[in-house]
């Protein structure tokens, strides 16, 4: 993933990426994963059917963003302000409410 932390994210293709990034770091740990589909109602089989939906990636921003710990952790793995999650959280929403 690319790092955007000299330039300010504004592009849906650049929040998409970073929404990538969130699945694959919680996808990588069994409690954080866990933890959002107790909290999201889905199971690890619904994963595939909804992970390419801009309605799944805002949830799972939000998720991240309400976890605070995850949240720095996240930004702090992937080298970006967690601003950046926040920033991408909103394209998102947005671009979905276009449709």
């Amino acid at each position: 993933m690319r790092s955007f932390k000299s330039k300010p994210l504004s592009t849906q293709r650049a929040a998409q990426e970073v929404a990538i990034g969130v699945l694959g770091f919680m996808a990588g740990d069994p409690e954080r994963i866990g933890s959002f589909l107790a909290e999201s109602g889905l199971s690890p089989a619904d994963l595939r059917q909804v992970a390419g939906s801009p309605a799944f990636h805002v949830a799972l921003l939000d998720h991240l963003i309400n976890r605070q710990d995850l949240l720095l952790d996240y930004a702090g793995a992937a080298k970006i302000d967690p601003g950046h999650v926040v920033a991408a959280r909103d394209i998102l929403a947005h671009a979905g409410s276009e449709d």
